[in-house]
């Protein structure tokens, strides 16, 4: 399966109809189960499934590294995990982020203009969100998928593997930011995170507990810092 295929539509432009092919993104209905048990049912765009397991797996504390997990089979769309004796038992606490890592605001907004180069599945669409994981000088994953959250975890079940130090690098978003997604990229010990658009009200208070700072409508040559500024030099 592809993650883009083209259709038939009728354009209406003005009072002018006109028949053309349109690109359309694909998703796919997978589903997250270890020893058995169903995690999470959703939607994603049908590739990198495995890394989206990983993902998902170590940005909600069902492991801690690579290595917890034993095997993934994968079939229609059903990842089915078995973990090591090593992996948690159950997801521990969620605690603050350690690193000290700062970077320049002008950084921040570097990445973003790497991300909108990047970005093609959205160019191509206008159905797509991209993640990326960059450090002082490089990107070093970048992800589009049609959900922002499974882009997200496949950023992560890229970079875990890859031995990325997360506590020296930034996450950057072409969504907005909920608090589901602050605790996510906290867990892996990323100390910013930044987006084109809003965080909600929960994600900056999170952001604020977990020392991790919160940029916000990240575009052309400005943003929002909405907690721990110091981190950009604020």
């Amino acid at each position: 399966m592809g993650e883009i295929e083209r259709v038939p539509i009728q354009r209406v432009r003005s009072e002018r109809v006109e028949s053309v092919e349109d690109t359309l993104v694909v998703e796919q209905n997978v589903t997250i189960e270890v020893d058995g048990e169903i995690l999470i049912r959703t939607t994603c765009s049908p590739r990198q499934l495995r890394e989206w397991a990983i993902g998902y797996l170590f940005s909600e504390g069902f492991i801690t590294a690579p290595d917890d997990v034993e095997e993934i089979r994968e079939a229609d769309g059903v990842l089915s995990v078995t973990l090591t004796a090593a992996a948690p038992t159950e997801p521990g606490p969620l605690p603050p982020v350690e690193s000290e890592w700062r970077v320049t605001a002008d950084r921040i907004l570097a990445v973003a203009r790497v991300m909108v180069e990047k970005a093609e599945l959205f160019r191509r669409t206008g159905g797509a969100h991209a993640v990326a994981i960059a450090d002082e000088t490089d990107v070093l994953v970048f992800v589009e998928d049609v959900n922002r959250t499974c882009a997200l975890e496949k950023a992560l079940g890229i970079a875990l593997p890859l031995h990325i130090d997360f506590s020296r690098s930034l996450a950057f978003l072409s969504s907005r930011i909920p608090s589901r997604m602050v605790a996510k990229l906290a867990r892996c010990g990323i100390p910013i995170v930044a987006a084109v658009s809003a965080p909600t009200l929960d994600a900056v208070r999170l952001a604020e507990s977990l020392n991790v700072c919160l940029c916000g409508f990240v575009r052309g040559e400005r943003m929002n810092v909405y907690a721990h500024g110091w981190r950009v030099g604020l």
